[in-house]
């Protein structure tokens, strides 16, 4: 009996063994039905054609820094490429000079408020003999009229002491906008003058993209118009704009008119002088709207139908179903649906659809448009 029993134990571990391991294959096997996807939505809006075109990034602003004041170069605080912040200080001019200047026009001031409140005193005790009839009238007069030359000299070196407060302060050549410095031209001890080039900054997180449109599609391209840009210098970044401003002014020998894109450039990715490919979608003319989806959404089943894989909540699960459309035109990456059974605002899948089985559980990853 004990024999039997010392025999059964290997048998019954390699039985537990066994249906653990099936049961692992199973949970594995189940998560496995669970396929990650990218949704989109089925939308009633105009098709849309794409104008493919390229065009020139500028900065939004640029500035050729000048001193305003003549000057010796006392401090270069920034480097070509360097961020700048509005208002930084970016050269020091030699402020010696110009600090005894305020210096001085501060103590004259000093010298006249003083006399002027000593002329103010002197005046207020003649009104008072005046009164009296101690002293004659013309002498109360002069001393009315001290005190308004004494508050005249006084307007005048309040002026002066600002004048020369201000011409402290254009020693400092300071940052116009946020941007970059582009290059700079001046090194410690160097003798400027005003109007002569220091540096250059130009805006940064704002970049600015000049497109030539031939004519032939001018009254089609409004302000708004939407547009896909890639960079030459990452092809494979897609960057939605929109054009910002429509400049009715042609090149005679193309015959094409600029369209402006602003795009926001925080990360610095982009740099003024760089190419870049824009695709502008243009409404083809027939501005009412049809059904669409995005075109990857479009998967061809087996017998040669297009389906497009429909995502709707079941029993708390997201689960794909199979609805088979027909297809019109193609337009800026969207596709019009022209039959089938497919609704307006239904979640569709646009990444993920090739591993797709009717029924099938979905995890949603990402929703685009």
């Amino acid at each position: 009996m004990a024999q039997t029993m010392a025999m059964g134990q290997p048998a019954v571990a390699l039985a537990f063994a066994a249906c653990a391991a099936r049961v692992l294959l199973g949970t594995s096997a189940d998560a496995q039905q669970i396929t990650p996807v990218v949704l989109g939505t089925a939308e009633l809006r105009p098709m849309l054609e794409e104008l493919p075109l390229t065009g020139s990034v500028t900065a939004r602003r640029t500035s050729h820094l000048s001193p305003r004041v003549d000057g010796l170069v006392a401090e270069v605080l920034v480097d070509d490429g360097d961020f700048v912040n509005q208002d930084q200080v970016l050269v020091k001019l030699d402020p010696i000079i110009s600090e005894v200047q305020v210096a001085r026009a501060s103590a004259a001031l000093q010298e006249a408020q003083a006399r002027l409140d000593d002329a103010r005193r002197r005046r207020d005790e003649s009104a008072e003999l005046a009164n009296d009839k101690l002293i004659a009238s013309t002498v109360y007069d002069s001393a009315v009229a001290e005190v308004a030359i004494n508050e005249a000299s006084l307007k005048r070196l309040e002026a002066e002491l600002r004048q020369q407060r201000e011409l402290l302060s254009r020693h400092s050549i300071r940052a116009p906008f946020k941007g970059v410095v582009g290059r700079k031209e001046v090194e410690v001890g160097q003798w400027v003058q005003r109007g002569a080039s220091v540096l250059d900054i130009f805006e940064s997180h704002v970049l600015r993209i000049d497109v030539p449109v031939p004519q032939v599609y001018f009254n089609r391209i409004v302000v708004g118009t939407p547009a896909i840009i890639r960079f030459d210098s990452n092809p494979g970044i897609a960057v939605d704009a929109a054009v910002n401003i429509k400049i009715p002014l042609s090149n005679p020998a193309a015959r094409a008119f600029p369209v402006r894109i602003e795009v926001q450039n925080s990360n610095r990715e982009w740099a003024p002088g760089m190419s870049a490919r824009i695709t502008l979608l243009l409404a083809d003319g027939n501005s009412s709207p049809v059904l669409q989806v995005h075109r990857d959404a479009l998967t061809a089943a087996a017998d040669g139908r297009t389906v497009v894989w429909v995502v709707n909540s079941n029993a708390g699960e997201m689960v794909a179903t199979p609805v088979t459309v027909q297809v019109g035109r193609a337009m800026g990456g969207r596709v019009e649906v022209l039959g089938g059974k497919l609704t307006a605002g239904a979640q569709v899948v646009i990444r993920g659809n090739e591993r797709l089985r009717p029924g099938q559980v979905v995890r949603i990853i990402d929703e685009m448009t």
